[in-house]
């Protein structure tokens, strides 16, 4: 893969905008990235439609968020949902455009009832496919993002 393609989508990765937790920025966008990264990794994952009720990416999203104690104080369905203010994470709705709803953010009902799915950019998901590119972006994520 071309070495510019992979610093650009390890930029974007590294400068998501990550909301406040109990201490200090949340970790929770990072977390969900990971878990997408290692259902791809170990076959899981082999479409660029990432549910939000998949269990595979919820049973490792809730263990990695545990792993680095969180204890899921954060349901999955909230990065979910936020990581779409990123430009290579994007909700595709079932109907044209995104219907109303009352809160900041959805809860993970109103997700299962309004959403298809979300995806990767389809340049960023052929780049995951790579594991020596795959692994570069999952310990650029862990250095920047979760590590003291």
């Amino acid at each position: 893969m071309n070495r510019l393609v992979v610093n650009m989508y390890k930029d974007m990765l590294l400068s998501i905008k990550r909301g406040n937790g109990v201490n200090g920025k949340s970790i929770a966008k990072p977390i969900l990235l990971l878990s997408i990264i290692e259902n791809i990794s170990s076959q899981k994952l082999i479409c660029n439609n990432l549910l939000c009720d998949d269990n595979n990416i919820k049973n490792c999203y809730a263990r990695l968020m545990m792993a680095h104690g969180e204890q899921c104080k954060i349901p999955m369905s909230v990065p979910y949902y936020h990581l779409a203010s990123s430009p290579f994470y994007h909700l595709i709705w079932k109907e044209k455009e995104r219907p109303p709803f009352g809160g900041h953010t959805p809860s993970a009902k109103y997700l299962r009832e309004h959403l298809l799915y979300a995806k990767l950019d389809d340049e960023l998901w052929e780049l995951l496919q790579d594991a020596e590119s795959r692994e570069y972006i999952k310990q650029s994520i862990i250095r920047r993002y979760l590590t003291e």
